[in-house]
């Protein structure tokens, strides 16, 4: 049995390298409709069970979920300012109408066979001034570490081989927006305010390649 081909990449190389193939564009909409199988998520009660949504949604690729999980009138994605240095085809940041884009073409292609999320969440955190003029001072913050993130692929080549592109280790800042006219039930019956995603940074780790 052949092992598939695996590319360890950073966020922004698996970005460009899914966004365009050989075989033409996996972002594109020529894909297939959404799966409608369902799962447990749990309540937007805080930015930790958010972001454990995040993660089911990447890995049942179900863009109704995911899309549930942003603010999308001030969503901001910000690549790593390093990464930005060395490939001027990146864009400093994109909203949410391309994350939305991005993300339902990858979750729904027909080249895409599965998608594998995890990484290690940290406290949730009050927002500084070092945080930078473009976050609100009453929004929480949260970064999660060993990011892996494995996309299996068709091999247009050959079937049998599929090519896996592959995150390893990487970090992310999220930035979180309670909306406390939205009260929804927790776990235990409780009402609490909403929480939804307004910023995504990538933090390229040290030492990892450039390209």
């Amino acid at each position: 049995m052949k092992l598939p081909r695996i590319a360890t990449l950073g966020l922004p190389a698996l970005v460009g390298l899914l966004a365009v193939s050989t075989a033409g564009c996996l972002f594109s909409p020529d894909t297939k409709p959404p799966k409608t199988e369902t799962s447990d998520y749990l309540p937007q009660t805080s930015p930790a069970n958010v972001l454990d949504n995040l993660v089911k949604a990447y890995n049942l690729k179900n863009v109704e979920e995911y899309a549930k999980l942003f603010d999308s009138t001030e969503f901001t994605f910000r690549f790593d300012p390093i990464d930005l240095q060395n490939d001027t085809d990146l864009p400093e940041f994109w909203d949410w109408t391309v994350e939305y884009d991005v993300t339902k073409n990858m979750f729904e292609s027909d080249d895409v066979r599965r998608i594998e999320l995890e990484f290690q969440k940290g406290p949730v955190l009050p927002v500084t001034e070092d945080d930078g003029e473009q976050v609100d001072l009453t929004w929480k913050k949260m970064t999660v570490t060993g990011v892996h993130l494995e996309v299996e692929t068709n091999n247009p080549a050959d079937p049998t081989d599929p090519v896996i592109f592959l995150v390893s280790g990487d970090r992310a800042k999220f930035f979180f927006k309670e909306y406390p006219t939205e009260l929804i039930e927790d776990e235990d019956g409780n009402l609490n305010p909403k929480w939804r995603i307004t910023e995504w940074s990538d933090i390229r780790v040290e030492g990892r390649p450039i390209s």
